[in-house]
């Protein structure tokens, strides 16, 4: 898989995830604000996964 070379990964899995933008994370929210989408983020793809594997995989 490809890494991102210039953006560090924190900021990367924010934006990735949908949760913010980059204007967003310059002007409207703080570096703890940036740690708790991660930590959401985290958590719920976690959920997702063992949501998954507890119903044979099929994600509806």
């Amino acid at each position: 898989m490809a890494q991102y070379e210039n953006v560090p990964r924190t900021i990367a899995s924010v934006i990735s995830g949908g949760l913010a933008k980059l204007h967003e994370l310059d002007t409207v929210y703080s570096v703890q604000d940036m740690w708790w989408m991660i930590e959401i983020q985290t958590v719920d793809n976690h959920n997702k996964s063992v949501a998954g594997a507890s119903n044979g995989g099929i994600n509806n």
